[in-house]
């Protein structure tokens, strides 16, 4: 719980097309992130994000300081939620 920063770079999961399961990976990864009170850092750099920004980060208590999204897909959503 006392992690500051997290890299989660080159997701392999496509987020653009997602299915059940994939709908529910995100759901599994944002409740993770989501108990890290202390994340500060976030970096999701070449993931496949788009659509999906607000979901993956939902769950953070508390604002990042920082957040890489280098060589992301993002969509109007996406940014609008930023």
């Amino acid at each position: 719980p006392e992690l500051r920063s997290l890299k989660l770079r080159y997701s392999n999961v496509d987020l653009r097309h997602l299915t059940p399961e994939s709908t529910i990976g995100i759901r599994r990864v944002a409740k993770q992130l989501g108990m890290l009170p202390s994340l500060r850092e976030l970096n999701l750099g070449s993931s496949q994000l788009s659509g999906n920004l607000r979901q993956i980060l939902c769950d953070l208590q508390a604002p990042l300081e920082s957040l890489e999204l280098g060589s992301c897909s993002l969509a109007p959503a996406d940014l609008a939620f930023l």
